[in-house]
């Protein structure tokens, strides 16, 4: 089981060796002004290669651009447009048309009238058409942030080598069950603290200590397997460890909520649904991980060789987190 565990976690170190955490959105943002105008200004996450960025439209049958902007072309990074409507309020849509495909980026749309609340629309990677409603009911805030935590938690992989080495070391399902229990209720105090801006760390410090407490964990993993040492603090108290830098990793998540934003009149039912997305992943991958090791016991030839490549997995996550540490140390120079 420990070989499945770490098999799964070599997956997500090669396949996404250097965008752990890259979860933020095309962001784009739509300002109601005087006369029936309407400013769309946007923001896209630097992951895309140049001049394959979406063209970002606004779409109304009474509304057109005004002044030299121009249709159907790559957005760049960051851009803004004025469309001019024959009628005041329509209920237009954004368009995001890419030249070749969406690499998997979500997008949150945020409408600002002349009067009342922002609206906001978070959408998956599917939606290229967005609607844009005069309010948001607490429905579609559920849905949208529960999303939004589990896409975030599934690809977040320095996160998900974090839950596969806490699995790890807790050992037993009870041990597994107490360990992750104190990582979430952690990271929910922190993620909901920063969040509603009531305590923050700089982001760059966030990233490079979970990166450390990645690389801390394959550590105790490894001394353990060669040593067979078990008096740390980590194996005697795997919870209180995974409560710690559960701490640490919510100020992580909360970083990514940020970016999303908080409906205004709803900024705790987001928050909450948000969480609740963020576990409902984390359980789907702790889930996965226990069905796939379940079946993997049945095939000899792991079994034959489990002890050495579970040995050589774990040092290609301490690698891994190694080079984000590095990655990231740079950021804070």
């Amino acid at each position: 089981m420990r070989l499945i565990f770490i098999l799964l976690s070599l997956l997500a170190v090669f396949s996404m060796p250097s965008v752990a955490d890259e979860a933020r959105p095309v962001y784009v943002e739509v300002i109601e002004q005087q006369g029936a105008e309407y400013l769309l200004k946007w923001k896209i996450p630097p992951v895309m290669p140049d001049r394959q960025e979406p063209a970002i439209e606004l779409s109304h049958s009474s509304c057109s651009l005004a002044g030299n902007g121009v249709s159907g072309r790559p957005a760049g990074l960051v851009g803004r447009k004025l469309y001019r409507c024959a009628q005041a309020s329509p209920m237009f849509s954004i368009q995001f048309i890419y030249p070749r495909s969406n690499p998997a980026l979500t997008s949150l749309v945020v409408f600002k009238p002349l009067e009342g609340d922002p609206v906001q629309v978070f959408s998956g990677p599917e939606k290229t058409i967005i609607e844009m409603p005069l309010a948001s009911s607490p429905n579609d805030v559920a849905k949208q942030y529960i999303v939004a935590g589990i896409e975030h938690i599934l690809i977040g992989t320095d996160h998900l080598l974090f839950v596969v080495c806490l699995i790890m070391i807790a050992g037993s399902f009870k041990r597994l069950l107490l360990t992750v229990t104190g990582f979430t209720v952690a990271h929910s105090i922190t993620l909901s603290l920063a969040t509603l801006n009531i305590f923050r760390l700089p982001t760059e410090l966030v990233e490079l200590l979970i990166a450390l407490s990645i690389l801390l964990l394959a550590v105790e993993i490894i001394k353990h397997r060669r040593e067979g040492e078990q008096d740390s603090l980590t194996w005697r108290y795997p919870v209180s460890v995974s409560a710690v830098f559960g701490l640490l990793h919510g100020f992580g998540f909360a970083v990514v909520l940020q970016e999303l934003g908080l409906p205004a009149s709803m900024k705790v039912h987001a928050l909450l649904f948000f969480n609740i997305g963020v576990e409902l992943g984390q359980l789907a991958f702790i889930v996965a991980v226990l069905a796939v090791a379940a079946a993997a016991t049945r095939i000899a030839i792991i079994g034959k060789h489990k002890e050495k490549l579970a040995e050589a997995a774990v040092y290609a996550i301490g690698i891994c987190s190694a080079y984000w540490l590095f990655e990231r140390s740079v950021f804070l120079i």
